[in-house]
């Protein structure tokens, strides 16, 4: 039985503690939080027995084994780094943290422990995600020639401290196509980057307060009025060592005649294009047949909840030495690409790895 803590008791909170509840192996013992009056909520709503104003309450509890951290990007660092000392199983939100820099020295602490740091990329436990993981690996599409992924928002109303960059790391590349970009790279294998290409704007920053007719965006228990100083598009340009590349492009704030979300991966022998929606995902291929044709498929795959996934994926790398699919040394590449697009974007140049 792994007994764990929730340390912290916004809204994405819910999206582990359900998990959790569901799986028959584990237990919830306390939550924490700085505002417990939030927390005392949480722990009402799911009958969760101890409730901290202080997080370290729960790393000091040895009963606990393991913690999902979800509070806001700038406290993960430190969390994790203490959570580790603590001797606990992590299963810390996306992005990971501010920087390449943070989330490496998170990594290399982790590399001398014996407990599991699990980065939630929950998207990995979509079922068409998977299927597309097997299916590239067992060489049906041959080498990976190009990738694109989009995901483009006209106007999201997100506020709290997800608009300073110094508490969020960065707008829609690190907060939101984080996902997305993560996904492409697990799904090719995670290829070293070579060159990386980036473009960044905040124009238009001051439209959410403005627009009217439209509501659209997080709903943060922050509500402390902050400058957005996060960009509202970016887009990125990846070449890889073995010679494939990968197009990003994404927005909170951009004129879009239709908001798009999709992951386009285009290999010797078939292609693939995903997008995702609320209910799952649509999948689609094109693939060349043995007698030379394009043969269009829909593979029928059912939609499972890939927070469920995850935090089963979780629960059995800490119980069962499972190897986890959601590598530390995964989530250092992933950020040392999205702060090479923002170090681009700033300087004009391209970033030479």
């Amino acid at each position: 039985m792994l007994v764990t803590g929730i340390i912290g008791a916004g809204s994405i909170s819910d999206f582990h503690i359900n998990p959790y509840l569901e799986n028959q192996n584990c237990r919830i013992k306390a939550i924490a939080d700085i505002n417990i009056e939030l927390a005392t909520e949480k722990a009402k709503k799911y009958n969760i027995e101890k409730v901290y104003a202080d997080y370290k309450e729960i790393l000091q509890d040895e009963e606990i084994d393991a913690v999902s951290i979800v509070t806001p990007t700038f406290t993960h660092k430190n969390i994790v780094l203490e959570a580790i000392k603590s001797g606990k199983h992590i299963l810390c939100e996306k992005p990971p943290a501010l920087n390449a820099e943070e989330t490496r020295e998170c990594m290399n602490l982790a590399k001398n422990s014996d407990k599991v740091l699990m980065y939630a990329f929950v998207c990995r436990f979509k079922s068409q995600i998977q299927y597309m993981k097997n299916y590239i690996e067992s060489g049906k599409m041959g080498k990976i020639i190009s990738a694109e992924t989009v995901r483009t928002n006209l106007c999201e109303k997100t506020g709290g401290w997800f608009l300073d960059k110094k508490l969020s790391g960065g707008g829609p590349l690190r907060d939101i196509a984080i996902h997305e970009l993560d996904s492409m790279l697990y799904m090719m294998g995670y290829p070293k980057a070579k060159v990386v290409l980036g473009f960044a704007s905040d124009i238009n920053k001051d439209l959410p307060g403005k627009i009217k007719g439209y509501d659209k965006g997080w709903v943060s228990v922050d509500v402390k009025s902050y400058d957005r100083n996060v960009e509202n598009v970016a887009s990125g340009y990846i070449t890889f060592e073995n010679g494939s590349y990968l197009f990003i492009k994404t927005s909170t704030i951009l004129n879009v005649v239709k908001e798009e979300r999709y992951l386009n991966i285009c290999g010797e022998k078939a292609g693939v294009k995903m997008e995702p929606d609320i209910s799952g995902s649509e999948l689609k291929l094109i693939e060349i047949t043995e007698d030379h044709y394009f043969n269009d498929v829909v593979p029928k795959i059912a939609n499972v909840n890939p927070y469920k996934g995850e935090v089963d994926h979780f629960v059995d790398c800490c119980t069962k030495g499972t190897e986890c699919i959601c590598k530390p040394e995964e989530a250092v590449r992933l950020m040392e690409i999205i702060d090479a697009i923002y170090q681009s974007a700033e300087t004009g140049e391209p970033i030479v790895f």
